[in-house]
């Protein structure tokens, strides 16, 4: 039996969206378990977060659809502009509380840098766009090195300072880790069984369908069985506060310089309550692929904007919502 990933990549011009970050800094925590920070790039003392929110709206396609319907409009892309109006309508409508521009942000980051193409993306079995589907925010598939396929539970949290600073990071950690276990308590029961029932929607040849099921299904893997583990993705979304830094008096390469570096602090201040968290729900055994994402927190026409107003400017931009610009 062929160990090649069965399914392709679903993101749109993967490099692009690399191409937004620096290089990431990777801190390996245990054996298993990894955090990868990506420093969106820095222009005028501002992290390019309107290029980022314009990649993330030409990914919702690949990230909303399945690959069968994905297929079908290649097919007839003399319905491109209504196929992408619905896509569109199915994100929330804007505000300070929407995740789902995280959710989108931990697919494109498990795609794009982990090289795990998405199993299932809830986003399409919504019946509205006010709707939640409980469990995971999505489940991704790693061949990895050891050839061991691992099926990813993703978790994303987007989390501000507030009142205390630099808390953003640990709040969100609490929150992702608590979202975890409740998935991990479940048994993985719900996640697997909507994998299962959406495995057919897949437009793939008759052999990549019986690797997939054989690694999927209970009874195809006891027909022809292949390695396979549950692993956890996360993304972690935080702030940088920049409310104070005199931006004029710094280079270029200085502002550069302070934000990755501040960045860094944070994740390192955090690692101890991440490996905490593992230890204290027992969730020990298994791979963890974490993704931290800093926004800044800053002064801005006398007002303080942080990641609430990320989420808000997020969710507009992939609703493609005009209503609120000036």
């Amino acid at each position: 039996m062929s160990r090649q990933p069965p399914l392709p990549l679903s993101l749109v011009n993967r490099q692009r969206f690399l191409d937004l970050f620096y290089e990431p800094d990777t801190f390996d925590l245990h054996k298993k378990v990894s955090v990868h920070l990506h420093v969106l790039r820095i222009d005028g003392g501002e992290f390019v977060v309107s290029q980022l929110y314009k990649e993330l709206a030409n990914s919702t396609l690949g990230y909303v659809l399945s690959r069968q319907n994905l297929e079908k409009l290649r097919q007839d892309p003399g319905r491109t502009v209504e196929v992408v109006n619905k896509v569109q309508t199915q994100f929330r409508k804007p505000d300070a509380k929407a995740g789902e521009g995280g959710e989108l942000l931990l697919y494109a980051l498990l795609e794009g840098h982990l090289g795990a193409p998405k199993v299932l993306s809830k986003m399409e079995l919504k019946t509205s766009p006010n709707h939640y589907v409980n469990g995971a925010d999505g489940v991704h598939l790693l061949l990895d090195d050891n050839g061991v396929f691992q099926l990813i539970f993703g978790e994303s949290k987007m989390y501000g300072d507030l009142k205390k600073p630099r808390s953003s990071v640990k709040r969100a950690v609490k929150a992702a880790f608590k979202s975890m276990a409740e998935v991990h308590k479940g048994a993985f029961e719900f996640d697997t069984w909507l994998v299962e029932s959406e495995l057919l929607k897949e437009t793939l040849d008759p052999d990549q369908i019986n690797v997939l099921a054989s690694i999927l299904l209970p009874t195809a893997r006891g027909q022809n069985p292949v390695t396979k583990t549950n692993a956890f993705g996360v993304f972690i979304g935080f702030e940088v506060d920049a409310s104070t830094v005199a931006f004029e008096d710094l280079t270029v390469g200085e502002i550069e310089v302070q934000l990755r570096d501040d960045a860094r602090a944070l994740i390192d201040e955090a690692t101890d309550a991440i490996s905490k968290q593992i230890k204290d729900r027992g969730l020990g055994g298994y791979h963890f692929h974490i993704y931290a994402v800093p926004f800044l927190r800053q002064v801005v026409q006398g007002e303080i904007r942080g990641i609430e107003n990320v989420r808000e400017d997020l969710a507009r931009a992939l609703r493609n919502d005009r209503s609120d610009e000036k």
